[in-house]
């Protein structure tokens, strides 16, 4: 049986049928067809003494109940040390818990992928907030990027540019974004005076669409084989005037194939250099973190077609895709991490009186593993990379 982990919230909220970024029904049309059993559940409802948990199974608005799964995708926030104790727990009874972290600080994951050489070109300079790092990147950037490290939907963020030798903020707050002319002190008083940490990115000269900023949400998930694949990419492009592209702030999606004929750029070349480098983030970071399985990574591209990683998401929301009209993708995205539950099931059934199961397979894989289409060729699916990725 395969498990997804929602907040209690999101659970009753789904039963009742209510409109959600969560598709369940693209959970149960895959386990139907891979013949498994799917169970919806929250830790509230987990009756820990007998292995049991009340859930749904995605169709009936009844509740039934069941032994706990022995994989389970988390798509609930582990923001809070309550949600932590609780999956810690299931992991001690010998569940498996995908994604079982996924509030992690910015400036962590910068700092573990700068560990990987091949990946320092593609990072923007990040450092956390002070006077001086402020200070310092300011003297080398035209534009900065101040966020909070574990916030999303791009809430909070600020940009700092010089014009005319006045310093200048813009503040993105759901979704409007307001200008002061301030200086570095002022800024960094009201940052501190937030009481939750931020960091300081240098800004990327984004690609436009229309005169607005565009990047891109890569989705980079662990299949049916085990292995990492390259399920999509769409773009998100700021509505007129904004800081942010995220579609929470009013930003639209389209897809990405649209934008790269826009701007008269070869999509399978671009595509394919994405791919690989999602594929090196991916790899990096599940030194890190092993059990996860699906992430939503945040690249922009300027205009030498270079790729800059800007964010890693580990609760990617999906609805992106969806927006984009790219439904043949979003529906991959929720395919992709059943397949990849029920290739763990089958060798924890195969490996019962065995320990150590090995969630991460240290190989990279073929090229053509990172592809949705497992019968394509290397030649037929991956294009030649940019030099910028050769090395």
């Amino acid at each position: 049986m395969i498990g997804i982990l929602y907040s209690k919230t999101m659970l009753l909220h789904l039963i009742k049928g209510k409109r959600s970024f969560e598709k369940p029904s693209f959970y149960v049309e895959t386990t139907r067809e891979i013949g498994e059993e799917i169970i919806f559940l929250s830790l509230s409802d987990i009756n820990w003494s007998k292995g049991t948990v009340r859930g749904w199974n995605g169709v009936d608005p009844i509740i039934i109940r069941r032994s706990l799964p022995d994989v389970i995708i988390n798509r609930t926030r582990t923001n809070h040390p309550h949600t932590k104790m609780l999956i810690q727990r299931l992991k001690r009874m010998g569940k498996i818990v995908l994604n079982e972290q996924n509030v992690i600080s910015k400036l962590e994951i910068h700092h573990i992928l700068t560990k990987n050489n091949k990946l320092v070109p593609y990072l923007p300079e990040t450092d956390s907030v002070t006077h001086h790092s402020v200070r310092d990147l300011l003297e080398h950037n035209t534009s900065l990027f101040l966020k909070p490290s574990t916030a999303s939907v791009g809430n909070g963020i600020i940009r700092i540019r010089k014009i005319n030798n006045k310093t200048v903020a813009e503040i993105n707050i759901l979704g409007r974004t307001k200008m002061y002319r301030v200086g570095i002190n002022q800024i960094i008083t009201m940052v501190k005076r937030k009481k939750r940490d931020y960091l300081v990115q240098g800004g990327v000269s984004l690609m436009k669409y229309n005169g607005n900023p565009v990047d891109f949400r890569v989705s980079m998930q662990k299949n049916g084989k085990g292995r990492w694949q390259y399920t999509g990419m769409v773009g998100r492009v700021a509505k007129k005037g904004s800081i942010v592209t995220n579609l929470h702030c009013g930003g639209q999606s389209l897809k990405a194939t649209k934008l790269f004929e826009h701007w008269g750029w070869n999509s399978a070349r671009i595509e394919g250099a994405v791919a690989k480098l999602g594929l090196r983030i991916a790899k990096t970071l599940e030194k890190e973190f092993p059990n996860i399985a699906d992430l939503g990574l945040d690249i922009a591209l300027d205009e030498s077609q270079h790729p800059w990683i800007i964010e890693v998401n580990f609760r990617d929301l999906r609805i992106t895709f969806r927006d984009a009209g790219d439904k043949e993708t979003w529906r991959s995205t929720f395919k992709t991490p059943i397949y990849y539950a029920a290739y763990l099931i089958k060798q924890i059934r195969e490996q019962q009186n065995t320990r150590g199961l090995d969630l991460n397979n240290s190989d990279l894989p073929d090229e053509h593993d990172i592809y949705r289409d497992e019968n394509a060729t290397p030649t037929e699916t991956v294009p030649e990379l940019p030099s910028v990725l050769e090395s």
